[in-house]
């Protein structure tokens, strides 16, 4: 089916990612080579490794030179819990610490296939802690971080966020939830609608949960009491089978009594920033920007 995505968006608007074994086992090593590649003008970038359990996890470190100590984000990318962070994902990182002028850890976190069900979460919560507990010796400065995250990123910062507070952790200081996976049941509108949307659709979503979930009952926002959580952005796309489950968390939260500014972009498919140049991305970024500088 044929959907009226703004031409801005290029190519992508025809784009499909299929989500199958042999694709994101090749993918991993491809896209592992890119933060390595990258280059940061301006930024300060370093790589942290953090124990959690018996291994340690890689987290890159973006900073403005210069201007440490500055207040945390931990960043959570995107991909279905199954790809690793794409170019885009480094890029809107590098944004978010040049505009917003923080320190961005972004956790380069286990994929769902590779290891067990709990290790992505168990992974965020190491870093989350690391931030926590070290945050002078990490530059940072602040006792909690925003914490940001798009798609299969933004339900484990809404995990995350419920974790910390069951664990009596200092909460997030605010939550970027940009068009956010967010019911594990998909029992929305617009799982309906959008079959076979391009960058993402219902059939993805529904493999992507069998992956993610392998038998045990995850994290349902839904069904918890939302009213600990910190002030919210939210950020959904139009032709997007994500859409319903968005709004819905959006007014879930507001009615918890949390302060959550919903922005419905319209013309979007489901990871329309990975064109940064086009104007709807833009005046998209802006908004997360102000969101991300105002006082909470």
């Amino acid at each position: 089916m044929k959907y009226p995505i703004l031409r801005e968006f290029g190519v992508y608007r025809h784009l499909r990612v299929p989500l199958w074994g042999p694709v994101f086992r090749l993918a991993k090593p491809v896209l592992a080579c890119f933060p390595k590649s990258m280059r940061f003008p301006g930024l300060s970038v370093r790589t942290l490794r953090v124990p959690c359990g018996e291994r340690k996890v890689s987290v890159y470190v973006m900073c403005p030179k210069g201007e440490e100590p500055l207040p945390a984000m931990l960043y959570l990318h995107g991909g279905g819990f199954v790809f690793r962070a794409a170019p885009h994902h480094y890029r809107l990182a590098e944004e978010y610490a040049r505009r917003a002028r923080r320190t961005v850890l972004f956790l380069d976190y286990s994929l769902a296939f590779e290891t067990s069900p709990d290790a992505p979460m168990s992974e965020c919560e190491a870093v989350y802690r690391e931030i926590s507990e070290h945050a002078e010796e990490l530059g940072i400065c602040g006792e909690a971080p925003v914490v940001a995250g798009d798609s299969a990123g933004a339900y484990l910062a809404l995990s995350l966020t419920a974790r910390c507070r069951d664990a009596g952790l200092p909460l997030p200081e605010k939550l970027l939830l940009i068009y956010p996976v967010a019911d594990p049941a998909m029992t929305s509108d617009s799982m309906q609608r959008f079959p076979d949307t391009p960058m993402w659709n219902a059939r993805c979503n529904a493999a992507m949960w069998k992956l993610y979930s392998r038998g045990r009952t995850p994290y349902d926002p839904f069904g918890d009491d939302l009213s600990a959580f910190p002030p919210t952005y939210l950020e959904t796309a139009q032709f997007d089978c994500l859409h319903d489950e968005g709004v819905r968390l959006a007014r879930a939260l507001s009615a918890a009594g949390v302060p959550c500014v919903l922005n419905e972009t319209e013309g979007t498919m489901h990871g329309f920033d990975i064109r940064k140049s086009a104007p709807t991305v833009r005046a998209a970024m802006d908004r997360r920007i102000a969101f991300l500088t105002e006082k909470a």
